[in-house]
């Protein structure tokens, strides 16, 4: 086994730690903590060159790079076993780009408010019929990723579920969300997408495949 810088070993505890407090119910700690090590002894020479910085300053600097690469790995890792485990296949909408979100999350607003549109997208499937049950795995099942997203929806703050309130079931303009938000528009429109990008997050990310 490749020899490794002893700081290692106490980033990667600290980064897997990290990531199974989000992902605790697809992973496991120990299996986090492989992936961290597995990524640094790939990248042994590199890791070590990083970590063995004479310059206390730049040192310090290099293992927070090192812990920021390898959080990228382990989440990878994690979001790959969540996908897996909730039974998601690679075209899913759920975790496609906020662009999809936003087409969708009307709906899923109107439902939370009145109880009606989770029903009345069903209408939207192609031929119009239910087709068996809500698993998300179903790629052509608009329901499904609806529900899915609904209870993504339900998860994010109320602060954020009311900027989607604004934004896509009352159609506010970002001039008027700014006027409620007493702030500038620009700072109105980074709300609005940092809203949908939270409501991503709970999804998975914008993919758990890349």
């Amino acid at each position: 086994m490749t020899e490794l810088h002893a700081s290692i070993y106490d980033i990667a505890p600290s980064v897997a730690s990290n990531i199974y407090r989000r992902y605790r119910n697809f992973v496991e700690l120990n299996d986090v903590q492989q992936e961290c090590y597995q990524w640094a002894i790939t990248r042994s020479v590199y890791v070590n060159e990083q970590l063995s910085e004479p310059d206390t300053t730049q040192r310090r600097h290099n293992e927070q790079k090192i812990g920021w690469q390898m959080k990228r790995v382990a989440e990878r890792y994690a979001r790959k076993e969540k996908a897996a485990k909730s039974g998601y296949q690679l075209g899913d909408e759920a975790y496609y780009e906020t662009s999809t979100l936003a087409q969708l999350i009307p709906f899923i607003i109107a439902s939370v408010l009145d109880g009606t549109a989770l029903e009345q997208a069903q209408e939207m499937i192609n031929d119009g019929q239910p087709r068996g049950g809500s698993s998300p795995s179903e790629g052509g099942n608009l329901l499904a990723t609806l529900i899915d997203i609904k209870k993504a929806y339900l998860l994010i703050d109320p602060d954020e579920q009311q900027i989607l309130i604004w934004r896509y079931h009352q159609s506010l303009t970002l001039q008027q969300i700014a006027g409620l938000l007493e702030t500038a528009v620009s700072t109105a429109d980074r709300r609005c997408l940092q809203s949908l990008r939270k409501l991503q997050q709970e999804l998975g990310g914008q993919s758990p495949w890349s």
